[in-house]
This record gives C-alpha cells, structure tokens and sequence, in this order.
C-alpha cells in the first residue's frame, strides 16, 4: 500500500558528492602548489634585486 518501499537508492548521490569534493580538494591543493612555487620565484626576484643594488 502506501509507504511499503524501501528506503530510497542513494548511492549515486553518495558517491557524486565524494567526486565533487575530492576534486575541489585536488583543485585547492595544486591552486596552492602553483602559488607556492610563484611565491618562490618572486621571492628569488627580489634577493637579486636587492644584491644588485648593494
């Protein structure tokens, strides 16, 4: 009659939101590794900047 299913299927669901945000995690992480490795450069910019005037 009414109400006699089961719990509804929602592993699909489950498992697309571990996607979405496993994958912005792996986006934030490399989005940090290239602004850590920029980070880095400008930084060595500025040391022979700052040697090259003394």
């Amino acid at each position: 009659m009414l109400f006699q299913e089961g719990p509804a299927e929602t592993t699909v669901y489950l498992i697309a939101g571990y996607v979405v945000i496993f994958g912005a995690m792996f986006v934030y992480l490399i989005s940090m590794i290239i602004r850590s490795r920029n980070l880095k450069q400008d930084l060595l910019a500025l040391q022979e900047l700052e040697e090259r005037q003394k």
